[in-house]
């Protein structure tokens, strides 16, 4: 059974805790002298991390949907006053300046505690194949003094007599390809997440076109009251 965690609760904010790196390290020992790759712990470790962060940000959204519905009932309400009444109502387009950026200020938090979680992932995997490097190396050296065992019983005669095998040393592995993929454009993108509504976006344009682009991507506004 595999011994990574599916979801790595006990990960730091941005580092591994003792027992996550005393259990990559042991998985590590065992697999080096077990002849098993470092690949197949990188794949379990990075769909773990990919369970994750899917995790993570159902429950940041499900926790802020009453932020978000706000955020499109205005959004709504802006369209309706600029598009159909053509009304200016900068109170009601600050407010709603306001609960965007207030919206992005916490998706970026979430995105920090994501890239933390996958940079934890990473130091676990460099943990684990340290341990497994050493052990295999270990493997390699008790090999070798087993072949060379023959030889000197014999008088330091290098030949093996025919059909005794000498016994192999672990195999090489090519860690470079162990690299866990790296967190996708929801966690590295811009904090934009459920503001792709149609109504939304609109919104995000009247806002833009009243007090500027900068001050639009940062969602800055003041509340109050139409």
């Amino acid at each position: 059974m595999s011994e990574v965690k599916s979801v790595p609760a006990d990960y730091g904010r941005s580092r591994l805790t003792t027992r996550t790196r005393w259990r990559a390290t042991r998985r590590g020992r065992r697999d080096g002298r077990a002849g098993v790759g470092p690949e197949q712990y990188a794949r379990q470790l990075e769909r773990g991390l990919r369970m994750a962060l899917e995790d993570l940000r159902s429950r940041f959204v499900t926790r802020h949907a009453a932020h978000i519905d706000r955020v499109h009932a205005e959004s709504a309400r802006i369209v309706t006053e600029y598009d159909h009444r053509r009304e200016d109502v900068p109170a009601a387009l600050a407010r709603f300046g306001g609960w965007v950026s207030q919206w992005r200020t916490e998706v970026t938090a979430c995105q920090q505690r994501g890239l933390a979680l996958a940079a934890c992932a990473d130091q676990e995997l460099a943990h684990y194949e340290a341990a497994h490097t050493r052990a295999r190396a270990r493997a390699r050296r008790r090999a070798e003094r087993r072949a060379a065992r023959p030889a000197r019983a014999r008088g330091g005669r290098p030949a093996e007599p025919p059909g005794v095998p000498v016994p192999p040393g672990p195999p090489e592995w090519d860690t470079a390809g162990t690299a866990l993929a790296a967190p996708d454009e929801t966690w590295t993108g811009a904090p934009d997440w459920m503001l792709d509504d149609a109504l939304v976006r609109r919104a995000l344009h009247i806002l833009e076109q009243r007090i500027g682009p900068a001050a639009a991507a940062a969602g800055r506004g003041e509340r109050g009251t139409r």
